[in-house]
Order: structure tokens, then C-alpha cells, then sequence
């Protein structure tokens, strides 16, 4: 029965395996990657038939061997009925032991042949052996592949060895004699259990000579990796490493050489003691390393580190800069005047009507709640991205509307089964606001939205439908006899039927594959579905170009585009490398030191057509993936224009630099070695009012102009303080647009003069006597939470605004944020007013320069005779405050509205009085770290 079971669990291995191939097989097909699918077939098939069969031979004349030495030795003969046994059983032993081993050989070795056959150069080489850098990302890694390989083949024959004369020793058993009992009695002559363990010495001796040929190859390879050593005073060879380490290994490759040698002598020679000379002289030569190593380190480094470590440091830096592609960042000077006029703010309008106030981790539960419609649709995530809307250039957050099919409407099993997979088919359409304006109540204002879709600009999307997406998880099957759930309109739902192209016919045969497959016998059942109907699988996005290209990485965020009335999601792909001299690695958690965004995938969202874009044709590890799949990558010249205007530089990967170069923007040793110029990421005040604690500021899209350009264009950008400090010392910014993509651009401010930090904005205002008390009265008592959003950083000419916004989120679970006050710094000032352009009205004055927009209210001026000091309208301030407080809890709400009008009335004569004496802020010192705190009620 145990048999039986095994054999029906083979069975069932097999046949799931090989529908898995034939699925995957037509899915490939569909997607026109079938190079892809047969490119690692092939292969695999051309380095397991070859291995197999050469381990195979190797094992069973292995095995023979030393049956054949041992039966010699041992004196003991079998019959030849009992040899026949003996050999069937070593063929089977050795057909298992290769297979197995050739299964796993082969899933390990063959991408990496591949790109060791079809490597491309960097044409940069290491500073200490002079190879190019292709030798250690594309050879190192297959040269391992063997020698792993090589390694576990002579232990699985060291088994075998010790297996096969164990059981031979045990089983040494020759008659003896018949005593008077007429019984007859077995013994073991000493001399047998001589001759079997003389033999297996021998063997052993031979086994070990090819061992230590392995080993010092092993040590050859191991040479190379120091170059990814940890131990010194920067990542890579060190002093140490060079000139102790390095030349030991040189001596372990002569040791293990010469004891390979002495082994095999020992075997011809039979004289055993012999081949224990090399294994000690390597043991003490592994001893002897580490303590020369150790003393000096100790002794001759420790005390002359910078003099000794000076080079290799040095390469650290140069190496590091070239495997992140931080060699190519442009320095250029930010001249910090702080001069901006009423007539700058208007030559720099695109800059800010861009400033996006809308926070993107807010807006999200926004949309989620105005525009999920229905409780099984749901927005994923909120994109941040670039159009020419109407003829200007606009930066808007950008959404799908996805269907959640754990919320999928079902009465009953059957229903489930419909609507999980024939009727709730796909999501439908986006939303898209602009980061810069809200509505009355403070939601952002929709550009396009509702079901169906309705835009209220020059942006059409006429195939709103998204079978392919972040949520899709499940399969679905279209063009069945079920119409598809389309959209909810007022009184019916809208249905439709799949147009695309995306999908697998489902003819009998794939029927019952996919019955098979999926665990689901409707497929085979289901009356709906007819000759027309098309299964489409791997709809999940991520997972989908996984299964594609698994030697990418892919960015954790998919953004959506709308481009030529579709959908179409975009994924940024990127090559690494663990394995670049001297380069730093992103973290302690990650071993990654080299990284490229080398790869833009495209996905239609109603299609599912996936196209690869080579986006970085610099790249040697792309053109080694392209020289291996030649159909698979395009050009990115090859991607619509209506798509490439909108690839963004990945923040994962400007975040990634944007870190490493906090300390990597020195380039001379002498410096690094110092620490005296090490960045910091600045750092801000995210959430609740009286949230203290501190968190680095997130790289930031803008639409803005730099300094040294004409014209407005995408940028990501982030903000450095010093190691430790809290003023602003520089900042790196990205370019995203046209030619320019990609480009690196760094700004640092004077060494002479203070500029403010985000986190010191955030002091200014958490201390300020005029906002504290207005943000007490958003809180509304307790009954609000005030949040406070990204504190931006705005280089505007050649100077600095801030700008913040604040939202108020009722503690209700369900209640949606509202964004009520911007707040706006600059040059020592600080404004809290209702709208950005109602915060630079009252800064610059803007209400001289241009119309009075309508429905804008004029300021209010205090009239004569009326002027009261900061500290009287203070007093009274916190008197109405204490008393709407007293009115709250007391119940008399009549008393509490007057008391807040009368506490508003004396906050805006505040607004008024603090802006004509222009509300000079004391400097901020840059040893001074300003910390926020929790704002009290002004009566306190």
C-alpha cells in the first residue's frame, strides 16, 4: 500500500507539473515572451541531460571501484547471480543520487551560465587585481556555481565511500567450523577487517587529493571577495586585507596544490602517513593569517590609520559613486539672498500653483471615501504624476478604482462562483485631482471622477476598464454566456463583455487543465462558459511581470497612467548587483551595492500586453539580459509619446541615493575619514498637533524652476541638514522631463550664512503665540484631531519658501480629513491663512500686483482708534478661550458660539496687527535646534 501511495503521489506530481508547463507554455505565447520560456527550458534541459548522465557514470564506476577493491582486498567472493544484484542496486543508487543532484545542479547554475556566456564589459576596472567589473558581477557567481558543485559532488562520493565499507565491515562474516555439537559457528578473521579498512583509506586518500584540487580553487575565488570585505575602515579591501590576507591566500592555494599532490603520491605509494602532512601545514598556515593579521592591524595600522588607509578608502568612495551613479551629480552653488518680490512669486506662477498642499497620504482616505462609490471598490494607492491640462503644465495625484473581491456581492456557493470570477470582472476608471487646489470644505478638487467617467478637462479616458491592476488577484473568465458587471448607474447596472485581446481560449483540453489547476471543477460544469470564452490569469501586476522576468526588481509602487484615451500601468524595473568592488551597500539589511532603473514595463490596463522599455542603455547588466533574450526589451525610443511623457525618475531609487549620498558627496579620503561634513536626510513634524517626534522628510515631486533654468520641469528633490543639526545645508534634486531625465543636480547653500531646516520651521511655528492659539480652535475642543502635513522646502529664485498644510479629521472613524490652513514661511516670517495664495497675499503683497480674485476676501484692516498691543488681544484671547471651554462643558452652546466668534474676531485683528508690524521672527542660530512642542491653550 506504501508503494501503491508513493507511486499515485509521482503520478500526481507529474501530471500537475507538466499542466503547469503547458499553462505556463500558452500564457508566455500570449504575451509574445515565448524566448523567455523556452530560453530557460532549453537550457536546463542542456545542462541536466549532460550532468545526469556524467554523474550517473561517475557514481556507478565509482561504486564498482571500490566494490571491486574492497571484494580484492577483503578476500571475500560472491556468486555471479549475486553481482548481477549488487549491480542493479548501484545503478539505481546512482541514477537517484544524479538526478537529484543534477535537479538542483541545474536550477542553480543556469542563469548564471547564461550571463557568464553573454556578459557585456563595464569597462571600468578594480583598483587592486585589474579586472574589469564584469568579472566579478557576471564569472565570480558561475565560477562559485562549480565550485559548489564540484565540492558536493566528491562529499556525496565521501558518503557513498564511508556508506558502502561500513556496511562491508559489518557484514565481513566467513563459515567457521562444526563443533561437537554438530553446530556450525561464524567468526571474523582480523585479518578481513584489515584489508576492508586498508581499502577505504586508499579511497579516502584519492577522494581527499581531488578534494584539496577543489579547495584551492575555492581559495582562488574566495581571493577576488575581498574585495567585498567588511573589516576595515570602510567597505572592501582594506590595508590588512592587501598586504596580509591577500598574500595567505596565495600561500593556501600553493598548500592545498602541494597536499593534493602529497595525496595522490600517498595512494600510489600506499603510504598514508604521507598525506597528513598537507592538511596540518594548511591548518597552521589558516592560524598563522589571522593572528599576523591581528597584530598588524593592531601595531602597524591602528596607529597610522589614515596614512595606511588613505587608498582604500578612496576606492571606497570612487567605487561606491560609480555603482549607485552618484560620479555623474552636477554641484552647483545656491546663492541664498532671500529677496523675493511680489513680481518674483508672479514670473515663478507655475511653480506655485503647483506647491502641492494637498498631502497624498491624506488624500488617499479622501478619495477612498468621495469616490469609491461602492463598498467592493476601492483606490489602491495614489500616484503622483505630471499633464498638460488645458494647455498648462499641472501636477495631479492620480488613482484606479479597483475592485475588492473579498467585497464581491454573493447569495449562495453558485452566486460565489459567478460573481467571483464570470461577473465582477475588472475595475473601472480613475480619479485625478491637482495637488494644489481643494473644494470650499477642503477635499480635493476632482478633475475627473464618478462612474462612468466624467472629466472635466482636455484628459478622456474612453476605455475605463481595469482587468489588470494592483488588486486583481484572482482569475476571471470573459466572453461567457454571463454578461460582466460593467458599473453601477442610478437604478440598473451597466454590463459589458471583454473586447481585449488579453486571455486563454478555453477549449476542452485547457477545460480540464485549468480544472486541475485551479482546484475548480466549474470549469468543466459551468454551462456559461462556451467556445469563446477566454480565462485570463496572472492579472495582479507585480506577480505578473515576476513570473515574466524574475531576474528584475520591480518597484513596490505601480503607477496608472492615462494616455490616448487607455489605461496603462507603468513599473519600474531595476538590475542589481551584490557584487561591485568596493561599493557600499544600501543597508545593513540588504547586500545590494549596484542599482539602475534600467527598465520601464508597460501594462495595459484592459489587455494585459506587457512591454519591456530598456530605459538605461548604459547599463552593462541590461545589455547582458538583452544579449540573452534579444525579442523581449525594446528601446525606449520605441514607447509611445504619449506614454514617455510621463516615466518618472523612481523615488525608491533617488531615495536610495539620495542616502548613500549623504556621505558619499565627499570625494577626498582625508575628508571622509574626518567625518566632518556628513549629511543628514532633514527632518519634519508629520501628523498630530503635539506629535514631537521627528521623521526624515520624504523625497518630494515638484513642478518648479531651478535656479539656473528657463523654464518650469519635473523634479524630485530632497533636503540635507548636518549630521546632527537642524538648518539646511543642501539639496539633491532629480530632473524627470525630456533629454535632461535622469540628470543629478546638487545645491549647496553658503557656508556663511543660516538657512532654516524644515524642522526648525516646524519650532517656529509650534511656537508661535498667534497660530498655537488658532490651532487650538481647530481642535474644536477635543473633538477634532489636527494634523499637521509634509512641511515642503520650495526654491523659488534663490531663495527658500515653506510651506505646510494643516487638516482637521473629526475623531469620528469614518469622518474625512479637510484641509483648512496652509501655513507659509519665509525670511522669518510666519502666516497661517485659509488658502497658499491668501498666505503669499499677505507675505509679498501680491494683492498690488495683480486683479483681486472674485469672491476673495479683502483683509481686514483694524480702524482707527481700534489699535490694541499683541499682549492686551492676548489677554482677551485667552479669556474668550477659557470661557468657550467652561461653556463646552457646562452644555450652553449659545455661550460657546459666541465665545468663538468673539475669540475669531480677536485672532484675525491679531492676523492684522502681527502682519503691519511684520512679525519679525528672533534668527535661528545653527547650533540651535528649535523642538516643537505641544501647543497649550493660550490661557495657561
Amino acid at each position: 500500500m506504501i508503494i501503491l501511495a508513493v507511486v499515485l503521489l509521482l503520478v500526481v506530481v507529474f501530471f500537475t507539473s507538466i499542466i503547469n508547463y503547458l499553462v505556463d507554455y500558452q500564457w508566455f505565447t500570449e504575451l509574445n515572451f515565448k524566448e523567455i520560456f523556452f530560453k530557460k527550458l532549453v537550457t536546463q534541459v542542456q545542462f541536466f541531460v549532460p550532468a545526469f548522465l556524467i554523474i550517473l557514470g561517475l557514481l556507478f564506476t565509482y561504486l564498482k571501484m571500490i566494490n571491486a577493491h574492497s571484494e580484492k582486498k577483503s578476500g571475500i567472493g560472491i556468486s555471479a547471480k549475486a553481482r548481477r544484484t549488487k549491480n542493479l542496486l548501484f545503478a539505481a543508487i546512482s541514477a537517484a543520487v544524479a538526478f537529484v543532484f543534477s535537479l538542483v545542479f541545474v536550477s542553480e547554475i543556469w542563469y548564471n551560465f547564461l550571463i557568464y556566456i553573454n556578459k557585456t564589459p563595464f569597462n571600468l576596472t578594480d583598483p587592486i587585481f585589474n579586472k574589469d567589473i564584469s568579472f566579478y558581477i557576471f564569472e565570480l557567481p558561475f565560477l562559485g556555481n562549480l565550485y559548489s558543485f564540484s565540492l558536493g559532488l566528491v562529499f556525496i562520493l565521501f558518503v557513498i565511500n564511508i556508506l558502502y565499507n561500513s556496511i562491508t565491515f559489518l557484514a565481513a562474516e566467513v563459515p567457521g567450523h562444526v563443533n561437537q555439537d554438530n553446530i556450525t559457528t561464524m567468526y571474523k578473521p582480523e585479518n578481513i577487517y584489515k584489508n576492508i579498512l586498508s581499502a577505504a583509506s586508499r579511497q579516502l586518500t584519492l577522494l581527499g587529493g581531488l578534494f584539496f584540487l577543489i579547495l584551492a580553487f575555492g581559495f582562488y575565488i574566495r581571493m577576488f571577495e575581498l574585495l567585498y570585505s567588511s573589516k576595515g575602515i570602510a567597505y572592501g579591501a582594506s590595508y590588512t586585507d592587501i598586504n596580509v590576507t591577500l598574500p595567505f591566500y596565495y600561500a593556501y592555494i600553493a598548500i592545498s596544490l602541494l597536499t593534493a599532490v602529497l595525496m595522490l603520491v600517498s595512494w600510489g605509494r600506499k603510504k598514508l602517513k604521507l598525506a597528513a602532512f598537507g592538511p596540518i601545514l594548511l591548518i597552521v598556515a589558516i592560524v598563522a593569517s589571522g593572528l599576523v593579521a591581528t597584530g598588524v592591524q593592531s601595531v602597524v595600522v591602528a596607529p597610522n590609520e589614515l596614512a595606511k588607509q588613505e587608498q582604500y578608502l578612496q576606492n571606497n568612495i570612487n567605487y561606491t559613486n560609480y555603482a549607485y551613479g552618484l560620479d555623474k551629480v552636477e554641484v552647483k552653488p545656491f546663492a541664498y539672498k532671500q529677496n523675493l518680490t511680489a513680481q518674483d512669486i508672479e514670473e515663478n506662477r507655475v511653480t506655485v500653483d503647483n506647491i502641492p498642499v494637498n498631502d497624498y497620504r491624506l488624500a488617499l482616505d479622501i478619495y477612498n471615501q468621495i469616490q469609491g462609490l461602492k463598498n467592493y471598490y476601492q483606490f489602491n494607492d495614489l500616484d503622483i504624476d505630471r499633464y498638460m491640462i488645458n494647455g498648462v503644465y499641472r501636477q495631479v495625484f492620480i488613482a484606479p478604482r479597483e475592485l475588492l473581491t473579498s467585497n464581491i456581492p454573493s447569495q449562495n456557493q453558485g452566486s460565489s462562483w459567478i460573481n467571483k470570477y464570470l461577473k465582477f470582472t475588472h475595475g473601472y476608471g480613475i480619479a485625478m485631482s491637482p495637488v494644489n487646489e481643494v473644494t470650499p470644505s477642503g477635499q480635493p478638487r476632482l478633475f475627473i471622477k464618478d462612474l462612468p467617467v466624467v472629466s472635466d478637462v482636455d484628459i478622456k479616458v474612453e476605455r475605463p476598464e481595469i482587468y489588470y491592476g494592483e488588486l486583481t488577484k484572482d482569475f476571471v473568465i470573459v466572453n461567457t454566456r454571463e454578461k460582466e458587471f460593467d458599473y453601477p448607474a442610478s437604478n440598473t447596472n451597466v454590463e459589458t463583455s471583454y473586447e481585449g485581446t488579453g486571455g486563454i481560449k478555453l477549449n476542452l483540453l485547457n477545460r480540464i487543465m485549468f480544472a486541475v489547476r485551479e482546484g475548480k471543477l466549474n470549469f468543466l460544469l459551468s454551462q456559461d462558459i462556451n467556445a469563446n470564452s477566454k480565462v485570463l490569469i496572472n492579472r495582479e501586476i507585480k506577480a505578473r511581470v515576476q513570473k515574466v522576468a524574475p531576474f528584475l526588481i520591480y518597484d513596490e509602487d505601480p503607477y496608472i497612467v492615462a494616455a490616448d484615451g487607455k489605461l496603462y500601468w507603468i513599473i519600474d524595473a531595476y538590475t542589481v548587483s551584490s557584487r561591485y568592488p568596493y561599493s557600499e551597500p544600501v543597508d545593513e539589511r540588504s547586500n545590494v551595492n549596484y542599482i539602475r532603473n534600467s527598465v520601464k514595463v508597460v501594462i495595459d490596463a484592459y489587455n494585459g500586453t506587457t512591454t519591456y522599455y530598456i530605459a538605461d542603455n548604459t547599463d552593462p547588466i541590461i545589455k547582458t539580459y538583452a544579449n540573452i533574450f534579444k525579442t523581449v526589451f525594446k528601446p525606449l525610443d520605441e514607447m509611445p509619446e504619449s506614454l514617455r511623457a510621463h516615466i518618472r525618475y523612481p523615488q525608491t531609487l533617488f531615495d536610495i541615493q539620495s542616502a548613500i549620498y549623504r556621505k558619499y558627496h565627499i570625494k577626498e579620503a582625508r575628508e571622509l575619514y574626518n567625518k566632518s561634513d556628513i549629511w543628514d536626510i532633514a527632518t519634519q513634524i508629520y501628523n498630530t498637533e503635539g506629535n514631537t517626534n521627528a521623521e526624515s522628510v520624504e523625497s518630494t515631486y515638484l513642478i518648479m524652476r531651478l535656479p539656473d533654468s528657463k523654464m518650469e520641469e519635473f523634479l524630485l528633490m530632497i533636503p540635507y541638514t548636518p549630521q546632527g543639526k537642524t538648518n539646511m545645508i543642501a539639496w539633491l534634486a532629480v530632473k524627470n522631463d525630456g533629454e535632461d531625465y535622469g540628470k543629478l543636480v546638487q545645491y549647496n547653500f553658503p557656508s556663511g550664512q543660516i538657512v532654516e531646516g524644515p524642522m526648525q520651521v516646524e519650532g517656529i511655528v509650534s511656537q508661535d503665540t498667534v497660530i498655537g492659539p488658532q490651532l487650538n480652535l481647530l481642535a474644536t475642543g477635543g473633538n477634532s484631531q489636527v494634523v499637521r502635513g509634509n512641511m515642503l522646502t520650495i526654491p523659488i529664485e534663490e531663495s527658500m519658501l515653506y510651506v505646510e498644510p494643516i487638516y482637521v479629521r473629526s475623531i469620528n472613524a469614518n469622518a474625512l480629513p479637510e484641509m483648512k490652513k496652509v501655513i507659509v514661511y519665509y525670511k522669518n516670517r510666519v502666516i497661517m491663512e485659509d488658502t497658499l495664495e491668501q498666505g503669499l497675499e499677505r507675505i509679498f503683497d501680491l494683492s498690488g500686483n495683480k486683479p483681486q480674485l472674485p469672491g476673495q476676501p479683502q483683509q481686514p484692516q483694524l480702524p482707527t482708534g481700534e489699535q490694541e498691543d499683541t499682549a492686551a488681544l492676548i489677554t482677551r484671547a485667552n479669556e474668550a478661550f477659557r470661557l468657550s471651554q467652561e461653556a463646552m462643558k457646562s452644555g450652553n452652546w449659545t455661550e460657546y458660539g459666541t465665545r468663538l466668534k468673539e475669540l475669531e474676531e480677536i485672532l484675525n485683528k491679531l492676523n492684522v496687527l502681527t502682519d503691519q508690524g511684520n512679525n519679525q521672527q528672533a534668527p535661528v542660530q545653527q547650533d540651535t535646534e528649535i523642538q516643537s512642542s505641544e501647543t497649550t491653550p493660550i490661557n495657561q
